[in-house]
């Protein structure tokens, strides 16, 4: 009796041979940036199943034919004893045949920048970049590494991030790098970046919007933009600088939530503006009048429940000012005018220059004093 090997990924998948879907040309418009770089598996997912030839409907693949019930089984993939017939994933990866046996691995090595000969990549398990991140493209793995630079791309992880270049913004293309866990870079300048564990930054952050879900260490200079911070920020040489570039520091807060506040603000706002409009065109007809006045009803119910929830967003951060005490500025360097510091609901704009100081909040206001030697830990790293 003969068997064939059926798959549920395409076995004669070549990375360096992707281009774009031609189905999307006739929807007029080609979709350059995303080429399937990589086929993803779960664990437990099927990737195979041996039938018996005779049930098959279309010609088989003779490569795929087989005389005894026997899989071509790799690395990281298992058959379930009380199905075997199936050849499933052992772990989150990628599949591909490796020396003629089916393999899934973790981590997936790019040797070469994000760019139009890669597509955007979304991974589910580990993700090394040889090259750099350019700008228009994005990259989604569990934890990542870059050697090179995030340069007006974004970057996303759902664990930690390194990277070793550092993240560069630019005027056309929103840069962004997102981790779910600790970030660790070389550089910030004029991008995002957002962390739910610590932010380390090996050299400077300028002009940039920082959200730093527990510490943040920055071991040269910090100026312009706005860092968020829940718990500590260590500034190493220096903050603001000579010209008074404004530069906001926010302390005590889930910067998280903070980002989600602002962004609602924004939305209630325009909100609020469509609604005075549509109310100065309808004046006192009844909701179900006309088209105006049905959308008047829907902004209103949607403004309502922005406001409901910046209210449980409001009540969230107040239960958090219990540990608002023990945050800190730190910064053995020097703190130039321009600097605007709030720690929970406190408010500082420092006004002269400080060298080898430390800010936090006592008797509710936020004071300064001297430190002869500060070294920058990290609870968590």
């Amino acid at each position: 009796m003969r068997y064939y090997l059926q798959h549920f990924f395409d076995p004669d998948f070549d990375h360096t041979k992707r281009k774009p879907d031609e189905n999307s040309i006739y929807k007029d418009s080609l979709d350059l940036f995303n080429l399937g770089y990589v086929q993803n598996v779960i664990k437990g997912q099927i990737l195979a199943q041996i039938v018996p030839l005779d049930t098959l409907t279309e010609e088989p693949d003779p490569r795929f034919v087989l005389t005894t019930i026997d899989f071509p089984s790799g690395q990281n993939t298992y058959i379930d004893p009380d199905y075997p017939q199936y050849l499933l994933a052992a772990i989150n990866g990628y599949v591909f045949y490796s020396d003629g046996r089916i393999t899934v691995k973790a981590l997936l090595n790019v040797q070469q920048d994000i760019s139009f000969h890669t597509g955007n990549i979304n991974f589910v398990g580990d993700m090394a970049i040889s090259g750099s991140i350019r700008s228009g493209f994005s990259i989604l793995a569990n934890n990542v590494r870059i050697s090179g630079l995030v340069e007006g791309g974004i970057a996303h992880s759902t664990s930690n991030m390194i990277i070793d270049g550092g993240v560069r913004g630019n005027i056309s293309d929103h840069c962004l790098v997102d981790s779910g866990g600790k970030l660790m870079l070389n550089f910030l300048e004029r991008a995002e970046a957002r962390a739910k564990g610590n932010i380390v930054i090996n050299k400077y952050c300028l002009y940039s919007t920082v959200y730093a879900g527990n510490n943040m260490l920055i071991k040269e200079h910090l100026y312009g933009g706005k860092v968020n911070v829940f718990s500590s920020l260590y500034v190493g040489k220096q903050l603001g600088n000579k010209a008074g570039i404004p530069t906001t520091i926010a302390i005590g807060y889930d910067p998280l939530i903070v980002r989600k506040m602002e962004k609602q603000e924004t939305f209630i706002a325009s909100l609020t503006q469509s609604i005075s409009h549509l109310k100065a065109i309808t004046k006192d007809l009844p909701p179900n009048a006309n088209l105006q006045t049905v959308k008047l009803q829907e902004y209103i119910a949607q403004r309502d429940v922005l406001i409901k929830q910046r209210r449980e967003y409001f009540k969230k951060l107040s239960e958090e000012e219990t540990t608002i005490g023990n945050c800190r500025l730190i910064c053995p360097g020097i703190v130039y005018p321009g600097v605007e510091i709030t720690i929970g609901r406190i408010f500082r704009a420092i006004e002269k220059v400080y060298e080898n100081v430390v800010f936090h909040i006592y008797d509710h206001e936020i004071i300064s004093e001297p430190i002869t030697a500060v070294q920058p830990t990290l609870q968590g790293q």
